[in-house]
């Protein structure tokens, strides 16, 4: 069985990356986890964000996907890659972010630092309205 992860960083929530996991998980009977990624100390936008994730895992529930939601707290990189490897994932869904040239680094500095360090398959999503 695919164990599917989609890892949702506070900063730039990536929720089309969960949609294209919940079709994904859905098609294939597969297992998916969605990881959300908060600094220690989680403000109300913070707040926002896992309410908003918690309808969406919940409808994903209803809707017969196996899905699993769980919180971990500090860095992006280090909790996705320690996932990863604790969790028998088989395919990390990535959302690129390219709201700008700096985001675009960033966004794709990340990615390559966490292929680098896991042995799953990685897909990437770009959102719709930054093509």
């Amino acid at each position: 069985m695919e164990h599917i992860l989609v890892g949702i960083d506070e900063r730039c929530p990536q929720l089309e990356a969960l949609a294209h996991g919940c079709s994904l998980a859905k098609r294939i009977q597969a297992r998916l986890y969605v990881l959300f990624v908060q600094k220690k100390r989680p403000d109300t936008a913070t707040q926002t964000v896992r309410q908003r994730l918690e309808l969406l895992v919940g409808a994903a529930k209803a809707d017969g996907i196996q899905v699993e939601y769980l919180i971990a707290e500090g860095g992006y990189e280090e909790a996705i890659v320690s996932f990863v490897r604790n969790h028998g994932i088989t395919l990390l869904i990535y959302e690129a972010t390219h709201a700008d040239a700096r985001a675009l680094g960033h966004s794709a500095s990340v990615l390559q630092a966490i292929r680098h360090r896991v042995a799953c398959r990685v897909e990437i999503v770009t959102p719709q309205n930054e093509r």
